[in-house]
């Protein structure tokens, strides 16, 4: 009996010792999830445009956009998953600012929608980390530097 109340307590303690990086998990997953930002050089009306043509690259479409705002929104394809009986897309948001000079800020928020079937039925996570991150802005440089070739080749 003893032994029985020993490991109980031993049980107790254990599960009662993760509840604080639980609490932290539990803050995380409802907190606010930051942009993603990165400077670039260029005024913000020639990022803007930069920034419409890397979704396009990147085959998003435009959902939303707005030249007065600096604002843009994009959305994947939906994937769907026979297995898991879902479809799933990304939605990305973004807004230039001018920082400077001839530099503009871009600020990039993504966004999963999930669709099931099942007991889940539709839902929305903003992502923290993802990989697209990174794609976008390394496209969004590229797009930049043919902007900038593109005028140069023209006077030749």
């Amino acid at each position: 009996m003893k032994t029985l109340v020993c490991l109980l307590s031993l049980v107790s303690l254990a599960f009662l010792a993760g509840c604080e990086s639980l609490e932290s998990r539990v803050r995380d997953r409802f907190s606010e999830v930051p942009p993603k930002t990165q400077t670039f050089d260029g005024d913000t009306r020639a990022v803007y445009f930069a920034v419409q043509a890397a979704f396009k690259r990147l085959d998003f479409n435009l959902t939303r956009s707005s030249i007065g705002d600096l604002r843009v929104e994009a959305a994947s394809r939906i994937n769907t998953s026979r297995a898991f009986a879902d479809s799933r897309q990304l939605v990305a948001q973004v807004t230039v600012a001018a920082v400077g000079p001839a530099q503009s800020e871009v600020s990039l928020r993504l966004t999963e929608q999930v669709e099931a079937q099942g007991l889940g039925g539709s839902n929305e996570r903003p992502l923290r980390e993802h990989g697209f991150y990174e794609t976008y802005f390394a496209v969004l440089q590229q797009m930049l530097a043919e902007q900038k070739a593109a005028p140069a080749d023209a006077k030749r």
